[in-house]
């Protein structure tokens, strides 16, 4: 790897380059830092001296010397006498310091709002989940309940740094444009273009921006190198709707118009099932929650309930009556991965990302899908493209929305952090 020399590299870049890397893999050493990086040792020291001042990185001793116990706290200790330990001087690691920022990650779903509190290293301190009925708030509504829910949640949590939150970030369930702040649409609000950044930066400061839900699980597992192996991968998010999120040489695609990787509203069939966008076809209208339910409705008696927003105890009533040996609904959900792997066969012929993730609540049902959505990506897909990607089915487990949303305010903080620092 060529190395730049301190002469030639650009400080603020670079010193950038440094903090997301330790925000990725820290702790590391400095020369960890500067094979990944391609920096020289020199520029590493000198610009992690910097950031040392500045009091956003820390050194730290390596867990060799922390398991022998032989470090003296400034990095010279030496490991003696312990069978298997490295030998002569531990090596010194460099951590991002917990405390040196905070951002506040925010999460709107069909009747949930979910406010995280993240700290400069991407980990989430706190959090708290709200239930209300979104679809009854006009934008005023949604606005002032926002408001009032974050401005509780900061002072709560108002110990945990002397600083305001620095950033917020906003995942949405639905279609948003991440340029202008405006949620286009979203099965969780009644109201249509609505117009949430600006005010909330208005009110809070600092940087506000917005997300749909599955570019922020993009950004959470861009951020893990134990869920992704690098290169352009795509995530695919199943639940009441289909999102996706598309993440290309390292950055979140969003596209000149902020509402780019609506896999959802690509079309199967011209003139098919109506999907909750107002056209035909889509894919959603096949594998969404409420396309599932609403057809099982025509196979079986099913209580009265909510069919156009399902909740997961309707959906997971289903899957186990699919399970328990009803064929018909089994048929469902092997459709639905049919669906999908045509779906995914256009996808690996635009764009042949490195990996594909399946993931999202609506992907309680893969093993019923993934025979036929393999069955339905090798009936559409060109032989010669059968090498790749790697189809990853990702466990709903965890849910990475709002990892991702505190992963994209730290990075917009970043650039901004550096940006003030040279116009001052």
């Amino acid at each position: 790897m060529n190395r730049r020399t301190d002469s030639d590299t650009p400080r603020q870049p670079s010193q950038i380059a440094i903090l997301r890397y330790l925000r990725i893999h820290g702790p590391a050493a400095r020369i960890d830092i500067g094979s990944a990086t391609g920096l020289s040792p020199a520029t590493v020291t000198s610009l992690t001296a910097d950031l040392m001042t500045q009091g956003l990185v820390q050194e730290s001793q390596s867990a060799n010397a922390q398991a022998t116990g032989t470090g003296n706290g400034n990095g010279n200790g030496n490991a003696n006498g312990n069978h298997g330990a490295t030998r002569g001087r531990p090596k010194v690691l460099l951590d991002l310091v917990p405390n040196a920022a905070c951002v506040i990650g925010v999460k709107i779903t069909i009747n949930l709002i979910e406010i995280a509190l993240g700290n400069f290293k991407g980990e989430i301190e706190h959090s708290s989940e709200h239930s209300i009925n979104t679809r009854d708030l006009d934008e005023a509504e949604l606005i002032a309940t926002l408001i009032k829910l974050i401005d509780r949640f900061i002072d709560k949590h108002k110990n945990f740094s002397a600083r305001p939150p620095v950033g917020i970030s906003i995942a949405v369930q639905g279609v948003c444009d991440s340029n202008s702040g405006e949620i286009i649409w979203s099965p969780a609000l009644r109201q249509r273009n609505i117009a949430l950044t600006k005010a909330l930066s208005e009110r809070f400061g600092g940087i506000v921006q917005m997300s749909n839900d599955a570019n922020c699980i993009a950004t959470a597992i861009s951020q893990n190198t134990n869920l992704h192996r690098g290169g352009d991968f795509a995530v695919i998010m199943l639940g009441y709707g289909i999102g996706m999120g598309l993440v290309l040489n390292g950055s979140v695609y969003n596209g000149d118009f902020g509402t780019a990787a609506e896999f959802g509203h690509t079309k199967y069939q011209p003139d098919g099932p109506l999907c909750n966008c107002g056209r035909r076809g889509c894919l959603e209208a096949y594998i969404g929650d409420y396309a599932i339910l609403r057809d099982a409705r025509g196979i079986i008696d099913l209580p009265d309930a909510n069919s156009l927003h399902p909740s997961e105890e309707q959906m997971m009533d289903l899957v186990a009556r699919a399970r328990g040996g009803n064929e018909d609904l089994a048929d469902l959900f092997r459709h639905a991965g049919k669906v999908l792997g045509y779906g995914i066969a256009n996808l690996i012929a635009l764009l042949g990302p490195k990996q594909i993730f399946i993931t999202g609540s609506g992907a309680r049902a893969y093993d019923m899908m993934e025979p036929e959505l393999m069955r339905g990506l090798s009936l559409a897909q060109v032989p010669e493209l059968r090498r790749g990607p790697e189809i990853v089915h990702l466990a709903w487990d965890k849910d990475l929305a709002l990892q991702g949303a505190i992963g994209q305010s730290l990075l917009r903080h970043d650039e901004n952090m550096f940006q003030a620092a040279v116009a001052v």
